[in-house]
């Protein structure tokens, strides 16, 4: 797996030690999760928006996620790679559905990691519908040029 930093949005030497960091939270504490990120993801990069390109098995990382705690970066590596992976075994990977069972595996990861409890509170907050950031029913570029992390 490359992971690669970008002058533009995360320089390279401050993102490879973040995203290692959290990469070593992850293979200490959910060994299970770190083997779905290492298994399906050819590519960490730094980003503007925070995401998964699933038709090149890459995970795409933005400021706002990468400044946030070392176990939430983590647990967003497992739910970018859960995409991932429903896209890799012809599962719907986009939608209501697809997020619901994302968020599960990331609040799974929360436990298992030691995150703060206002990280584990947020996310049994979520409905998965953080895709629709416009609220119109649909994934789509408007949703994600609609991104702020």
């Amino acid at each position: 797996m490359t992971v690669e930093g970008n002058a533009a949005f995360i320089p390279d030497d401050e993102f490879k030690k973040g995203i290692q960091n959290a990469l070593d939270l992850l293979k200490e504490n959910a060994g299970a999760n770190y083997a779905i990120v290492t298994a399906n993801v050819n590519k960490i990069v730094a980003f503007d928006k925070s995401g998964s390109d699933v038709y090149k098995s890459m995970i795409q990382i933005a400021r706002p996620t990468f400044n946030s705690s070392n176990t939430w970066l983590a647990s967003v590596l497992v739910h970018e790679s859960c995409h991932i992976v429903q896209h890799n075994t012809k599962k719907k990977w986009t939608g209501l559905e697809a997020e619901k069972e994302c968020n599960k595996i990331q609040l799974e990861t929360l436990r298992l990691i030691g995150a703060p409890q206002n990280e584990i509170t947020y996310m049994l907050s979520q409905t998965g519908e953080h895709f629709d950031e416009n609220g119109d029913g649909k994934f789509n570029k408007k949703d994600y040029e609609l991104r702020d992390y």
